[in-house]
């Protein structure tokens, strides 16, 4: 049997990343229970996906191992991988808040839009 939740030695970077994962799930859930437009279920619950492996990978790099071993794996495709999914999941939600913003600043330039022709019809 393989153990996956056995700590060793916990390094500085195991620590910082699994804070910054809990700070960024944090910070989503604080956006969701404001109701702020930018944050919709999906994306906390992604964010919560994500940034939560992230931090479970980084405190218990054995789950990474197991999965590595059962997908058959090198060695050193463990670090390429994971560092390849950082870097894509920060991008993917640069690049989903991006479109959400444009979506909101389109919606309400067709709301001005509106109420000026309704304005126009009514003079």
């Amino acid at each position: 049997m393989f153990n996956i939740v056995h700590i060793g030695t916990v390094t500085i970077y195991q620590i910082v990343l699994a804070f910054v994962a809990s700070f960024i799930i944090g910070q989503r859930l604080l956006r969701f229970i404001r109701r702020e437009t930018s944050q919709s279920l999906f994306k906390m619950l992604t964010v919560i996906g994500i940034w939560g492996g992230i931090g479970a990978i980084a405190l218990f790099p054995k789950i990474a191992h197991f999965i590595r071993i059962r997908m058959g794996f090198g060695e050193n495709f463990n670090t390429i991988i994971f560092i390849t999914f950082v870097i894509l999941f920060v991008l993917f939600f640069r690049i989903l808040s991006i479109i959400e913003r444009i979506e909101n600043t389109i919606t309400e330039l067709i709301r001005r839009e509106a109420l000026r022709d309704i304005q126009k019809m009514h003079k």
